[in-house]
């Protein structure tokens, strides 16, 4: 079935991952295809113990388990699969789409819904991929859009495969808000990525750094947890620190082991220093970008809103006469 999506016959994806482009390319997503290789289970709940991608898919989405099954989803930026793992879990086939190789753990991870041929992965350019459009009941992309290096046209290019009977795409994209925006990361990433250029040192320093802060964020966050008034800005400025603090917050709130949030923070850490391309918007801006892409291709907009670091929106296409 997913195959038959496919503009032409394409090999056999069961055994492998199903790539477009070259598996030596130096580009500037590779970054990316580092950490998740490293960190090939990290987000996925079924090994974190937490539901934190499950919750984020519905309370972005707006949308239902049921809502997704039987679905037929392109998943664009699928990374490790931390969604692939919910969407797949929900009843949903899929195609899921990346250009760094962070797609051959997310292979690995769902290997068994690969051989039953519920799902597709795809090493390959959301600008020049072979699929038929109109043709997928849900197209989604999460934390993705701000990294393409162009915000609008990543939307036009979404939008082409949404189907035109009530297809739904799921999108969000980083904010640029005082309360999102951390400068550190902006003044960070031109000198960390000149200075170090090789991913594997780069993570090397990242992972020194965050060992070294870590055991002193996490006794300040739990110091400050819970407090009011004043105690609220420093907890706001801890929050504001160069490297992330999530994985932290998560353990504190009990959804994830000491561990696993050292390691969260060195992942999104790494995610924060080192992207070539991050444009985050205004909500006003979101709000726009939407509406063009509503006016030019026929979408009501059923969600949007201020979500976790950013913005996020559901559209559905209007059906076809």
């Amino acid at each position: 079935m997913l195959q038959n999506l496919f503009l032409h016959k394409i090999e056999d994806s069961k055994s492998n991952v199903l790539s477009l482009i070259e598996e030596n390319i130096d580009d500037y997503h590779e970054n990316f295809g580092f950490q998740w290789n490293r960190f090939n289970k990290l987000q996925l709940d079924s090994y974190n113990g937490s539901t934190e991608s499950e919750d984020r898919l519905l309370n972005q989405s707006e949308l239902y388990p049921n809502d997704f099954n039987g679905k037929v989803v392109l998943e664009i930026g699928a990374g490790n699969g931390r969604f692939t793992e919910i969407l797949l879990k929900y009843g949903a086939k899929v195609i899921a789409v990346d250009f760094s190789s962070a797609i051959y753990a997310n292979f690995r991870n769902h290997k068994q819904y690969v051989e039953s041929e519920d799902l597709i992965c795809v090493r390959g350019d959301l600008f020049n991929l072979p699929l038929k459009e109109d043709s997928f009941d849900i197209v989604i992309c999460y934390g993705v859009i701000q990294h393409t290096g162009n915000n609008e046209n990543c939307l036009e290019t979404l939008s082409k495969y949404v189907s035109n009977q009530s297809g739904k795409l799921l999108i969000d994209i980083y904010s640029n808000s005082l309360k999102d925006f951390n400068p550190w990361i902006y003044l960070i990433r031109p000198i960390f990525s000149k200075i170090i250029k090789d991913n594997s040192k780069q993570m090397n320093f990242v992972e020194s750094f965050v060992n070294f802060i870590f055991p002193i964020q996490l006794k300040f966050l739990t110091f400050l947890k819970g407090k009011t008034g004043l105690w609220k800005l420093a907890r706001y400025l801890v929050n504001r620190s160069p490297n992330s603090v999530y994985g932290i917050n998560l353990f504190l709130d009990g959804k994830i082991s000491k561990e696993n949030a050292k390691s969260w923070s060195i992942c999104d850490t790494n995610d924060a220093w080192t992207p070539q391309h991050d444009d985050p918007v205004s909500f006003k801006k979101w709000n726009k970008m939407l509406s063009v892409l509503s006016s030019n291709h026929s979408f009501k907009i059923n969600v949007v809103k201020k979500c976790g670091q950013g913005n996020c929106a559901r559209l559905t296409k209007v059906v076809s006469n």
